[in-house]
């Protein structure tokens, strides 16, 4: 699997989410989101390694120096929550610097960011 394939799968599980609110378990919800659009969902095997491998490639992607003046610190890409402060404010992600807490906050998309990020490494 490719680290754009991951992210893929990983849109199509938040849009299944979005289209069956009531259902609990999330493969589920999937599965019929899939079946709907006359698609096959595709299980992931935890022994898979070329999912572990764009994991990785992801992770080391969602990384970059701090762009606060001063700081030689590292920034790391996160997701925002719909009902915390940051998210009723309308922003989806956000760089959040690990040594001096600095943020920088998006509009974008988590995984739009992590897709466009992963296209650039």
């Amino acid at each position: 699997m490719t680290p754009e394939e991951y992210i893929k799968r990983e849109q199509e599980i938040q849009e299944a989410i979005k289209a069956y609110p009531e259902e609990r378990n999330i493969s589920v919800a999937y599965r019929m989101w899939k079946k709907v659009r006359g698609e096959d969902a595709i299980q992931l095997n935890t022994g898979d390694k070329s999912v572990e491998a764009a994991k990785q490639v992801l992770k080391e992607a969602a990384k970059k120096p701090c762009t606060q003046a001063g700081c030689d610190g590292e920034m790391t890409l996160e997701s925002i929550c719909g009902g915390c402060v940051e998210g009723k404010a309308g922003f989806k992600s956000k760089w959040t610097c690990s040594k001096c807490l600095f943020r920088e906050l998006s509009k974008k998309d988590y995984l739009e960011c992590l897709r466009e990020l992963s296209l650039t490494s």
